[in-house]
């Protein structure tokens, strides 16, 4: 039979023993054999998707700019505030003003004849009228202070709040890049507030946007359906949506979750507008306290 000379292989073709490689041992593995008809436990799959998760949630921030949150937010209340300052300028939003002071002025006229003399009745006219500077500088806060306010403070409690969710359910956080990408979508309302700006010079009308308002048949309504019609906006749902999304690709939480969670915030946004404009609206019309002129 053949023998080992020099290193040189064998007739049988196997490698001189003092070249083989010992097999390896098996009884130090990290776990258990694949070949011993055991499976994996859930918990060990819930990790192994909880780790891909992870990376791919490292991935998506190491290719995406993060950081850039603030200087968007940024861009977008400077935007708001231009086209605020346009709508303004364009007299739409003093005249929608002086408007509701007029309506509670004639309130106060038709409801204090006969019931009281012409001067007293001149008097609250006047009275009347003279509100209309307080209700221009708390319209003038609301639309240049508040509004370019509202994206970030939209921004902030949805990825907060998704971010929260994930930490609950043991996913991935990513508040870093929920926060950008939350801030980029901002831009669908600032998309909005432009599209009013256009149509508010271009067509002969105080009052222009694309809410669900502009669906209903020509007649009168309530306030406060109209009010609420009016705050259904499309590029607000176009908004939302993308919001949810969102939170749904990076992994923080399922489709349901996401739907749940924005839901609920452009609930309150929305409960919040239409309460402060009912007020303000009753209040300048004289109608937030019945029979007070």
């Amino acid at each position: 039979m053949p023998t080992i000379e020099d290193g040189r292989e064998t007739a049988t073709g196997e490698p001189p023993p003092r070249f083989r490689v010992p097999p390896a041992d098996r009884s130090a593995g990290d776990g258990p054999d694949r070949g011993d008809g055991l499976a994996e436990s859930p918990s060990l799959v819930d990790e192994a998707e909880r780790s891909r998760a992870v990376g791919r949630l490292g991935f998506r921030r190491r290719a995406g700019a993060t950081g850039r949150a603030g200087s968007l937010l940024i861009l977008w209340a400077v935007l708001i505030l231009d086209f605020q300052g346009l709508l303004w300028l364009s007299g739409a939003k003093t005249l929608a003003l002086r408007q509701a002071v007029e309506q509670g002025a004639a309130r106060v006229e038709s409801r204090a004849v006969g019931e009281i003399g012409d001067r007293q009745i001149q008097k609250a006219i006047r009275d009347q009228r003279a509100t209309l500077r307080f209700w221009t500088a708390l319209a003038l806060i609301g639309d240049l202070v508040v509004e370019p306010l509202a994206p970030a403070v939209r921004a902030l409690l949805a990825a907060t709040l998704l971010a929260a969710l994930a930490a609950l359910a043991g996913r991935p956080v990513g508040f870093p890049l929920a926060l950008d990408e939350c801030a980029v979508l901002q831009g669908f309302w600032v998309l909005g507030l432009a599209l009013q700006t256009a149509l508010v010079f271009a067509l002969p009308t105080l009052e222009a946007d694309a809410s669900m308002a502009l669906l209903l048949p020509s007649g009168t309504y309530r306030a406060a359906s109209w009010v609420a019609w009016r705050q259904v906006d499309a590029f607000a749902l176009l908004g939302w949506a993308a919001l949810i999304l969102g939170g749904w690709r990076r992994g923080q939480a399922n489709l349901a979750t996401a739907i749940v969670a924005c839901t609920s915030l452009a609930a309150i946004e929305t409960a919040i507008r239409i309460g402060t404009t009912l007020v303000t609206g009753a209040a300048m019309r004289l109608m937030l306290i019945p029979g007070g002129f």
